[in-house]
């Protein structure tokens, strides 16, 4: 009877080494994963810029792209705790990553509007910047249209080019009879003008139709990726209750239940009346 239950102890426990082997790889792996996530959203963040746009899409793509390391490694950790649950580092590591799951929650919920606000606002200052450089454009091209209009020898008009800081005319321009090289330039500068304003038009919208989408699967994946992380949190002392996703869950249930009643009620109450 004692051999039989010693031999049946022993299998259990040789059964369930590979178990405890695999959980510590698979803890190990957990914590080396949030580390990489840490360490490669550092590297794409720094050094902050808190108010420019470009840097806000910046750290929200970076936090976006690289959340499922974050999110596997949570998972790793708890399922070794799952394989390994009699050993106290690994749940008392699970127990605290599940709390500190609710920040990444948080942060992705955050992220939506953030998003919304840095495409706004990159797309306001890349047209006001265009419209800056179109109107500097333009003046200079009005400089030299007058400029060129209204000189009377190749001479004086090489010296009015030398004032506004335009390069000089070559040689043979200089050789050139006055008003044959006026209308050369006249239409050489209607060209530069016409390819400023198709440059510095406003956004294209082949480039806006990519930044919308761009935005769209931010918004979506950061949704995806707080409804991940929790799946995995948990209030503290409380690892055996519902995550805060069942109880996401439970409550939508109550209001659409509730919502239900009171719309099945409403006609009996009109034909009560």
């Amino acid at each position: 009877m004692v051999s039989s239950q010693t031999l049946q102890n022993s299998r259990s426990q040789a059964s369930s080494e590979p178990s405890r082997l695999l959980a510590s790889q698979f803890g190990i792996a957990a914590v080396c994963l949030l580390v990489l996530y840490v360490v490669t959203l550092l590297a794409a963040i720094l050094p902050p810029r808190l108010t420019d746009p470009t840097w806000q899409l910046k750290f929200t793509g970076a936090l976006i792209n690289n959340g499922f390391l974050a999110l596997l490694g949570l998972a790793l950790l708890h399922l070794a705790a799952y394989l390994h649950p009699s050993n106290p580092h690994l749940c008392r590591r699970r127990d605290d990553f599940a709390t500190w799951a609710l920040i990444p929650v948080l942060g992705f919920l955050l992220l939506i509007p953030l998003q919304g606000h840095a495409v706004w606002r990159g797309i306001s200052t890349e047209n006001s910047q265009q419209s800056s450089q179109l109107k500097a454009v333009r003046t200079k091209i009005s400089a030299l249209r007058e400029a060129i209009n209204t000189a009377s020898s190749t001479q004086e008009l090489n010296r009015r080019l030398l004032a506004l800081k335009v390069p000089p005319l070559s040689a043979p321009n200089l050789a050139q009879p006055l008003p044959q090289l006026r209308k050369a330039m006249l239409a050489s500068l209607e060209q530069t003008e016409l390819r400023a304003m198709d440059r510095l038009n406003g956004i294209q919208p082949q480039q806006l139709w990519q930044v919308i989408q761009g935005s769209i699967r931010a918004v979506l994946s950061a949704l995806v990726l707080a409804v991940g992380f929790a799946a995995f949190t948990r209030r503290p002392g409380t690892y055996r209750k519902r995550t805060l996703l069942q109880q996401w869950q439970e409550s939508s249930q109550a209001l659409f239940q509730r919502r239900r009643r009171s719309s099945f009620q409403s006609p009996s109450r009109r034909q009560a009346k």
